[in-house]
């Protein structure tokens, strides 16, 4: 049988694997100091032409800005502003010979304000927003290793711990569809029949980079110089004395459907009609979340079992005041893992106006849940982020003028207390009839994919096997451990 590590090199790697635990134990140890860096400005934008791995190199592409960069009381680039740039560099996956990941590297060369006059730009792109991609400390995007999706704790991966976790054979490539056919005596037929339900079942996650319009980035501006463009930032509307002892008299916390307290707070509040609130989040790219039925989430594990999207999948409930939300709202991209949302509830009338409260957070990945044993989504704890995220969209889509703002002091102290990281403040926006968005879109098709039927099937049997070689074995699961630990402490530095 053909063995991909010897005895005595498994030995030699334990130790080394031994050897990284305790180096990341003693990286993460209390007390150990974090340098802090100087942030550079980070500039909101929104593409309105696609970006893939297969596109040539030089493509033009553009961008808008969705939220104004400030500094200093002025406003640098004002929101609107188009930002205009190329490709640099763009690697497909092809069929998977040669690498595993797809790779975009973006160049950007100046932004035209509203007004029409145009000015250089230096920036790196930071993050992009609720995808599948990862975006490098030198702003390259990485795709995703498509063979390292879910399956692979049922599909050719080690269940338990144990000394096989050292050396394995090309014989478990199959994983359970090969402990299927020993015990059953399948014969060479059955194997293919199972191999072929086992692809059919179980849909592979396109390796490309697609970016299509309207996916939102961060990028890190270089400090720009004076323009004579700048503006003065205007001051944030008021709020009401009446809405404003309203919400400070209102209780904050929401609860799970178990009475346990859930992380979400009431963090913005929504003057307007539910049609006004259906409309605004219409016109800024959100759904309405579908009901939470056993066919909703089967459908919801399918995206997150080939890491595809699902715009309007179901939200978990929570309770306010002992009551479900009247609506749920999210948006996403191309991974249901990754979502933002906000739950939303009726809170009687101002002065004749509905007003509604609501909790607003970002999920940033999906876990296991011991207590329930099942899977469960993780939100980002620095609420305040999602809280400017639908404003900054409500903004742009011109359902609301700026937002105004109401101090919570007792709010941020018990919600700090527990774990999560806020001002406490709530975000007032008096919706309005949406004003119709700038004609930005480019109306042009996406790239055209490479590859038929028959390359995407011998991509899938490469990716796999290879990722069953390289990855399926504890030497690199420590490896990733001391990466992934080393990741946390970079992006401390940089916060």
């Amino acid at each position: 049988m053909f063995s991909l590590i010897t005895s005595a090199g498994a030995d030699i790697l334990s130790r080394i694997f031994l050897l990284c635990i305790a180096a990341c134990a003693t990286s993460l140890a209390p007390g150990a100091s974090i340098s802090a860096s100087l942030k550079q400005p980070t500039l909101e934008v929104r593409l309105t032409t696609h970006l893939t791995s297969y596109s040539p190199a030089g493509a033009p592409f553009r961008c808008v800005v969705i939220r104004h960069l400030e500094s200093d009381g002025k406003i640098l680039i004002p929101r609107g502003s188009v930002i205009s740039g190329n490709i640099r560099r763009a690697v497909p996956v092809g069929l998977g010979l040669i690498r595993e990941r797809a790779t975009i590297e973006l160049s950007f060369a100046e932004y035209r304000t509203p007004d029409g006059q145009t000015f250089p730009l230096r920036a790196k792109l930071a993050s992009i927003d609720n995808s599948r991609e990862r975006v490098t400390r030198s702003g390259l995007i990485r795709g995703v290793v498509s063979a390292n999706d879910p399956n692979r704790f049922i599909f050719g991966v080690w269940m338990r711990p144990s000394v096989n976790l050292f050396s394995r054979s090309l014989i478990g490539l199959t994983g359970a569809s090969n402990q299927i056919c020993s015990k059953l005596e399948m014969g060479p037929i059955g194997a293919v029949a199972l191999f072929a339900i086992r692809y059919k079942l179980f849909p592979f996650a396109e390796p490309e980079i697609h970016l299509p319009p309207g996916t939102d980035m961060k990028l890190n501006v270089n400090m720009l110089p004076p323009t004579g463009a700048e503006a003065a930032i205007p001051p944030a509307p008021t709020v009401s004395p009446e809405l404003a002892d309203r919400i400070r008299q209102e209780p904050f916390g929401t609860e799970r459907l178990d009475g346990r307290p859930a992380p979400d707070i009431i963090n913005i509040a929504f003057l307007g009609s539910e049609q006004d609130l259906l409309d605004a989040f219409s016109a800024a790219g959100w759904y309405r979340a579908d009901p939470a039925t056993l066919r909703n989430y089967s459908r919801m594990y399918s995206a997150f079992n080939s890491m595809s999207k699902y715009a309007s999948a179901p939200v978990s409930t929570l309770l306010y005041k002992d009551t479900g939300p009247a609506l749920v709202f999210e948006k996403s991209l191309n991974n249901v893992a990754k979502r933002h949302h906000v739950r939303v509830w009726e809170a009687g009338t101002i002065a004749g106006e509905p007003v509604w409260l609501a909790a607003a957070t970002h999920d940033t990945g999906i876990g296991f849940n011991l207590r329930g044993a099942n899977l469960t989504h993780k939100i980002d704890m620095h609420i305040d982020t999602e809280r400017t995220k639908v404003s900054t969209d409500l903004v742009f889509g011109g359902c609301s003028q700026a937002p105004g703002r109401v101090e919570r002091e007792h709010a941020a102290s018990a919600s700090n207390r527990n774990g999560l990281i806020t001002d406490g403040a709530v975000a007032v926006l008096e919706l309005q009839s949406c004003l119709p968005p700038a004609d930005l879109a480019d109306d042009s098709p996406a790239p055209r994919q490479p590859g038929n039927k028959v390359s995407r099937f011998t991509r899938r049997f490469v990716l796999e096997t290879r990722n069953y070689i390289v990855r399926e074995n504890l030497y690199y699961w420590g490896f990733r451990l001391v990466q992934r630990q080393w990741d946390q402490r970079d992006s401390a530095k940089r916060e």
